[in-house]
Order: structure tokens, then sequence, then C-alpha cells
């Protein structure tokens, strides 16, 4: 990944979910904020609790989680999750950053809420990862902007349960005028299912027996990761370049 200028700054902010432990995302945290640094990147990471974490009541927490996957499926703006993470960012927010989200479980559902909200405002998003995540539906300005991320057990082979809750799915109007439910309409382009040990709560683990094909389920989630990154990236540099070439192009074409 290249670093554009020096005076630029990455901040990440990964989310938790449902009653999670208050240190259960610093290791992830230290380790995607160390492929930043390795790159020359000035990085800071911000973690973020939109719904409690195991401390709070759980009903509360459980409550608030299906009211913002239901807005999220009626196209109405969060009341909690969501809500708390965009007013965190907006506080903090200064023009030379670049803002990457990161969202566990449902607090993945709060970062999209977020990411939607924001860009609405003007503020750009590198882009925003899903973790073993229920689905939500992607505004249409973020859907090549957003890693989705489930895993299967390699042991028995059982998929990671969460992703199976909520849709992306939405009507669509066919050529002939009739209504049909399109289970994918509101889906991420890049969706990829992790092989690791054990289930949705495993993704960060960094130790035995959490190893398979010698990568503990860290290492493999952060290496998919930063590969989708520079790949998105690299993406963008192209566009750009491609810009650059067509308004050289359409100057020589009025001097002509």
């Amino acid at each position: 990944m290249t670093v554009r200028s020096a005076s630029e700054e990455i901040v990440i902010y990964i989310t938790a979910g449902f009653a999670t432990a208050p240190d259960f995302l610093d290791r992830f945290g230290a380790a995607l904020a160390a492929c930043f640094e390795q790159a020359g990147a000035r990085v800071r990471v911000v973690i973020h609790f939109p719904y409690g974490d195991w401390s709070r009541q759980r009903q509360k927490q459980l409550r608030e989680i299906t009211s913002d996957l239901w807005n999220n499926a009626h196209g109405k703006p969060s009341r909690y999750g969501g809500k708390s993470l965009t007013r965190l960012i907006a506080n903090h927010l200064n023009p030379d950053q670049k803002l990457l989200l990161v969202g566990h479980s449902a607090g993945a559902v709060a970062s999209i809420q977020a990411a939607g909200a924001l860009m609405k405002e003007g503020v750009p998003i590198l882009g925003v990862i899903q973790i073993g995540s229920p689905k939500c539906a992607i505004p249409p300005e973020l859907t090549n902007r957003v890693l989705y991320l489930n895993a299967t057990n390699q042991l028995d082979q059982k998929m990671d349960p969460i992703p199976r809750l909520g849709t992306w799915g939405g009507w669509m109007k066919s050529r002939l005028g009739v209504h049909r439910w399109h289970r994918m309409k509101h889906a991420p382009v890049h969706r990829i299912t992790l092989p690791i040990i054990g289930g949705h709560a495993d993704y960060f683990r960094d130790h035995k027996p959490y190893v398979w094909q010698d990568a503990t389920n860290l290492q493999t989630t952060i290496e998919v990761i930063w590969t989708w990154l520079t790949q998105l990236e690299e993406h963008e540099e192209n566009e750009e370049n491609e810009d650059h070439r067509g308004q050289i192009t359409e100057k020589e074409d009025e001097h002509d």
C-alpha cells in the first residue's frame, strides 16, 4: 500500500458487536495497524462498543441490535449502534484523515450505517470490512468498498451462524414490469469465506489450537484484509490514472 502524503493519517474504527469483552479486539487492532505502519503510514486505532461491552445488560443490547437491523432493511437511519459510531467519528474528524471502518458481528452493521451516513455528508471512506456480520443492505455508493468475511470451521465444516441472519434482498422490477424479490440486491461485491478453527468468536485468535495450515486465525484474517485493501488502492490508482489521461486528451483536442 502506498502512502500518498506524510500528513495523511489512517484512522481505523473497529466496532464490537453483542456482549463483547473489553479487550477482545485489541490484538486484531494492533495487527492491522502494524500492516499500515510497515507500509510507512501513520495510523491510529479506535475501538468502539456501540451497544456496550459484556458488562451491559444483554437484553438491551439485543433490542438495540434488532432495531438497527430492522431500520437498515427498511432504509431508515440507525437509532443506536450506527448513530453512536457516526457521532464518534464526526466529533474527531479532520481533513487529513482516511477512514477505515471494521466491524465484528453486529458492530459490522453499525459500521455500514455509519459509513453510509458519513458519505451522505461528503466524508470519504477508504473502506468498510464486515467480519462475521449479519447480512445488511449496503448503500449503492459503498458496494465496491465493502469486504464481507464469514468463516468455515475446518474441523467440522460448520459455517459461522451469525451471517445467516439479516438480508441483502430487495424488490426489483423486471423488464416486463413485474416486481420480484432479489436476495442479492443490496449485497457487497467482495465476499470471502475464511478457513479458520472455531466459530463466530474466533476470527481473531492468535494461539493454539486456532491454527490451520500453519496460520493462526488472526493471521488468516489479517492477510485477507490486507490483500483486499492493497487491491482496492491499486484499483483506485488505475482509475485516477485513466481520469488523468482523459483530461490530457481533452486538452489536446481543445488545442487541435
